[in-house]
């Protein structure tokens, strides 16, 4: 409080004083201020480390797949028959694990389930590490490593679901935005990192490491990094028992309500949460997650089959096509960003897919208008890719952030993961299968993935006003004003006040 003295003359021009007293909240504001910005840098720095889980997620999935083929042959010229379905188990860990990793955090310190995750990651990395040991055993042995490794790489689900119920609503896109990024680049280093690996050859006593099994302890050693830098500078800010007492109380009220009108609610029931959104926003996911698949199942073969390509020239092209890609993941975690409607984004980026494919089919019979895929065709077609997909991507995950109920993510943020690694899994057999039965020709596999693609545009924009935001979030509380109280007997509001 503040008081200061004013003078005023009445009409007999005696002069009498008035005190005026001012709530002074300045100190107050400067300190709850202080404190604000303080609590806003242990969120950014735990997003953060959220966005660096996810970086090493990305690269512990990519940095194997150049060499697990070959490592499969070495061991046995046959095992790499069953690369395909190698590959396909670790998806299939993701899309078990993901919701009970997502739920997990929900009820307790999201360190919980982040640590418990990577250490099962590195369980199943050592084991792919000594794969050669098992002999005629090792297609099982590594299936079980990679489906381990999948296991761990549920807590992207913790970590989505963390970033985005620690971010207000005006923040979410750009957040969620650089998650993606994160992802990219992973998916974009994993590789490079896996050739890298290559001039690797040589014994720790009974150990190998060579090329093959130095991806399994790279992994390790990121995996402990990563458990280091989440125990030092992780903090979970949300208030989780608050939130678990009222989620008891709506619990207790849906009973009751049930068993006065015979209604029943499902498990998954949650205050205030609408579903067909969620279950949209799943299905786009899951569609842009196959169309990608596709692109990285076949690429390898098409270039092959109309180029002669070998490793070098598909690490040239996948190497330019995933530099691009995380520029605009980049570009699209900018503020700028928050200008344009999340949905009209997505169907940008769909639309930049559609066209992708359009480019990447060689129409052949029946319409007879090429024979070949001409290369000038196939790289307008591999940028609209890099363009597209991670514009869809990431901008899905935006929307699917806001729909939500602002609390408990983790569950439904689980299910969004295991819906993109269910495409993941399934999209590379049914592709295959179309090139294979069409002779290798991508026309029919690419216009199929085509006709995918404006089925997801036509379903946003049929469903456009159900992905709104969720209705409980809320513009931030403007500070109190300052207030000033007078206290004088014979104050006249005509007369001026003089220092």
């Amino acid at each position: 409080m503040s008081t200061k003295s004013y003078h005023q003359v009445d009409d007999d021009e005696n002069e009498k004083v008035i005190v005026v007293t001012t709530a002074d909240n300045s100190n107050n504001i400067d300190s709850s201020n202080s404190e604000q910005d303080e609590a806003k840098k242990r969120v950014a720095k735990s997003i953060n480390i959220m966005v660096l889980t996810v970086f090493l997620q990305s690269i512990g999935f990519t940095v194997m797949m150049p060499s697990m083929y070959d490592y499969l042959e070495w061991i046995r010229p046959s095992f790499g028959d069953y690369n395909g379905w190698v590959v396909a188990v670790y998806s299939a860990g993701q899309f078990l694990s993901s919701p009970f990793f997502g739920y997990w955090s929900n009820k307790r310190d999201a360190r919980e389930p982040l640590i418990v995750s990577i250490i099962i990651s590195i369980v199943g990395n050592i084991l792919y590490a000594i794969v050669y040991k098992f002999n005629g055993k090792a297609v099982i042995i590594m299936a079980i490593a990679r489906f381990i490794v999948g296991i761990g790489a549920g807590n992207v689900s913790v970590c989505r679901a963390f970033a985005s119920e620690v971010s207000d609503i005006s923040s979410k896109t750009t957040t969620m935005a650089k998650m993606g990024a994160a992802q990219g680049a992973g998916f974009v280093l994993g590789p490079a990192i896996g050739y890298a690996l290559a001039y690797c050859n040589f014994h720790i006593k009974d150990l190998v490491i060579n090329e093959y099994t130095a991806p399994g302890y790279l992994s390790v050693l990121f995996a402990f990094a990563n458990i280091t830098a989440i125990l030092i500078a992780f903090k979970d800010t949300r208030d989780i028992k608050s939130r678990l007492e009222k989620e008891k109380i709506d619990i207790e009220t849906a009973k009751a309500n049930s068993n006065s009108t015979g209604v029943k609610r499902p498990w998954y029931y949650q205050k205030n949460q609408k579903l067909l959104p969620i279950f949209v926003s799943i299905f786009l996911f899951a569609i842009v997650i196959s169309i990608f698949a596709v692109f990285e199942t076949i690429l390898t073969e098409l270039t092959k089959r109309y180029y002669n390509w070998e490793v070098k020239q598909n690490g040239y092209i996948l190497g330019g096509t995933g530099i691009l890609s995380i520029v605009v993941f980049v570009v699209i975690s900018l503020p700028f960003i928050k200008k344009f409607d999340d949905r009209k984004m997505v169907i940008f980026g769909f639309a930049n897919l559609t066209v992708a494919l359009l480019f990447l089919a060689n129409y052949g019979k029946p319409f007879n208008w090429e024979t070949d895929l001409p290369l000038w065709q196939f790289i307008i077609g591999s940028v609209f890719v890099s363009i597209g997909y991670p514009i869809a991507s990431s901008l899905i995950y935006a929307i699917f952030s806001k729909v939500l109920n602002p609390t408990s993510q983790g569950t439904k943020m689980g299910w969004l993961t295991a819906g993109g690694s269910l495409a993941r899994m399934l999209g590379p057999i049914w592709a295959q299968s179309i090139w294979n039965k069409c002779n290798q020709e991508g026309m029919v596999l690419f216009l199929v993935t085509a006709s995918i693609s404006v089925v997801a545009i036509i379903t946003l924009i049929v469903f456009f006003r159900k992905l709104d935001p969720h209705p409980d979030y809320k513009p931030p509380t403007p500070p109190p004003p300052k207030t000033t109280s007078i206290n004088a007997d014979e104050y006249d509001e005509s007369k001026p006040l003089l220092n």
